[in-house]
Formats: structure tokens, sequence, C-alpha cells
């Protein structure tokens, strides 16, 4: 999007618990998250400080087929400063849900290389937004509407593995495409001599990814991940994933 950044931090904890089944391993738990993100354009800039809860389900297959589910909630307190028509800074809450299923399945082409089509769906609610003020002793209001995203995504990932002892390293890179099934929302803005409404538009991007995952003895993983997107209104420049997960 031309004119426009956004940079963000995203630190997520979680806690599960695997539960052996037949034919299948079943992860289960929930998670906790922070993200701190700053934006802006030629004409605004804001700060965003969000916090959020949720539950998940996984289950591996032994065929190699996967299912994640998630449900989310993320509480934003917000500042926004507008450069036209005098609106200032404002201070305001605001809160969205998120649910989100994701499919895919790992074939082996040798022992330790494997090629994962996969696919996702999200859906959530965001709500809206209604700042009212004076500029020059007009009455000016901007309202953003509440809006529901559906989001989809599809892609496949390959991957190699690299085993000694006690560790293995898996070097793996993806490829997929991100877009949105319904438009993002709505923003209508009222002066004295009417009202204007400008109505979100769909977009989609490419998505690409490297990263690394390494496992030590049976209990320690980390991993270290990089993506960018391109061909949408809207893209990611650069992202870095780093995790860490410890089984007892």
């Amino acid at each position: 999007m031309v004119g426009f950044s956004d940079n963000y931090t995203h630190v997520q904890v979680g806690a599960d618990k695997k539960h052996e089944l037949d034919g299948l391993d079943l992860f289960t738990g929930v998670t906790m998250t922070y993200t701190d993100s700053n934006a802006g354009s030629d004409t605004f800039s804001g700060k965003t400080k969000s916090v959020g809860a949720g539950l998940y389900a996984s289950a591996l297959f032994d065929s190699g087929a996967y299912i994640d589910l998630i449900g989310k909630y993320v509480h934003h307190d917000n500042e926004y400063t507008a450069t036209f028509a005098g609106l200032g800074t404002k201070d305001y809450g605001s809160h969205s849900w998120y649910a989100g299923a994701e499919v895919g399945y790992r074939y082996h082409v040798t022992e330790d290389a494997w090629i994962e089509p996969q696919a996702e769906l999200v859906y959530g609610a965001v709500s809206g937004k209604q700042f009212s003020w004076k500029d020059q002793g007009m009455n000016l209001t901007m309202k953003d509407k509440d809006f529901n995203p559906l989001i989809g995504r599809t892609g496949v990932d390959v991957g190699k593995s690299f085993s000694g002892k006690d560790w293995k390293v898996t070097a793996r890179a993806g490829l997929g495409y991100q877009f949105d099934l319904l438009a993002n929302g709505e923003t209508v803005l009222r002066d004295a001599s009417g009202e204007k409404r400008i109505k979100g538009e769909k977009d989609g991007r490419m998505l690409m990814s490297v990263g690394l995952n390494a496992e030590v003895r049976d209990n320690i993983r980390f991993g270290l991940e990089f993506e960018k997107s391109a061909f949408g209104k809207y893209n990611v420049d650069n992202a870095v994933n780093a995790g860490f997960r410890y089984s007892f």
C-alpha cells in the first residue's frame, strides 16, 4: 500500500498437553499473546498495544495428515493521530476475535525429505470506532464500521531433515497465496455538506518463507523463520519468527 507502513513486535506463549490416541496424536492447549505495533501514512499515525488469549487443538495423524484449530480473543488499546481536518489525537479501545482451521498432508518423498500441501481459513470479527469533533466551528464525525474478515490461504512447504545421535535439524521453504474472501470494512466521513463512504477492498498476496527447526534430545525444540509477501496492495516486507518449545 503506497504511503503506508506498519511495524510490530508479537510475543506468544502457550502450554499444551499431548494425548496419544489410536492413529493420531492430539495436542490441546492455551495461548497468550502481546503485540506492540506502530502504523502510519502521510495523513495519520497510530500506536496499538494488544493482549490476547486463545484455545487451540492440533491433530497429527499417522498417515501424515494434520488438522489445526484455534480460537482467540484480542483486546486493543489504540492511540490515533490524524493531520486532516483538525482531528488531532484520539485514544480508544477496541476488540477482535478469530477462529481458524488449517489442514495439510506431509508426503515423504524419501525418509528425510517431504512435501506438504496446506489450506487455511480464518474468520473473525473486528469492532469499529467513531470519532466526533469540531474543525473551525463545523461538526465532523468519522466512523469505522464493524467488519468480519474471512481470509483464505493455500500453499505448499518442502523440507529436508538432517539428524545425528540425539539431534535433528530440518530446513524448509514455503510458497503460498493468501486472499480476502470478504471486503475489509467501511469508513464513513460526515460533515455539514454530507458524507463520504470509503469501502474496503479485497486483497491478495503471494507468501514466501524459509526456516530452520532444531530438535535436541526428545524435549527441546527451537526454530527460526523468515517471511515476506509480494504482489498485494498490502505486503509484509520482512518478518522474523523465533520459537522455543520445551516438553516435560
